[in-house]
């Protein structure tokens, strides 16, 4: 039986808006869900997007209603990086790295919703600091600025595999 997909984005914005970089998900979320018409009045397919906290997995049945083309997890990692850094962060080493603060592995998460959707992409921010009380630095929210550009342009294959160096004058390091 072949699933029809309802198409589009559906970005999941993961983190703890109280712990500094951690908040950087729930920012990209955020400024999606304010975002005016694209420029130009493009007719690409929707994104939609949530702030998950820490819980993705409460989300799922929004993942199963939606059946989106692409599935984009968005979320500040430890990628032993500069600040700011953005990855797709392959879901073989997700469990090896510090994700933010969440209950259950994101490797688990992606096994689970695999089947729910067309691609999955985990995207991690490296975080400056993630300490309770601080705001999101200004490398994490450049970043952030930038992944949010390219996931309203529909330019995610210019965001830069982990363990891959990243190349072009509009990329984030």
């Amino acid at each position: 039986m072949s699933r029809r997909k309802t198409g589009g984005v559906l970005v999941l914005g993961i983190g703890n808006t109280l712990k500094g970089d951690d908040a950087v998900g729930p920012y990209v979320a955020a400024q999606l869900r304010t975002s005016v018409r694209e420029p130009g009045g493009g007719r690409r397919a929707p994104v939609i997007a949530i702030d998950c906290g820490t819980v993705p997995e409460n989300y799922t049945s929004i993942v199963r209603k939606m059946q989106p083309d692409c599935l984009v997890l968005v979320d500040a990692a430890d990628m032993s990086l500069d600040p700011g850094c953005v990855r797709i962060i392959p879901k073989e080493r997700a469990g090896a790295l510090a994700l933010s603060t969440h209950g259950m592995p994101l490797s688990l998460f992606i096994d689970y919703v695999r089947g729910l959707c067309g691609e999955v992409m985990l995207v991690g921010i490296q975080p400056r600091g993630m300490s309770l009380g601080d705001g999101l630095s200004a490398p994490a929210r450049a970043a952030a600025d930038w992944l949010l550009n390219v996931i309203r342009e529909g330019r995610l294959s210019r965001v830069p595999l982990l363990g891959k160096s990243s190349f072009g004058d509009d990329e984030v390091r």
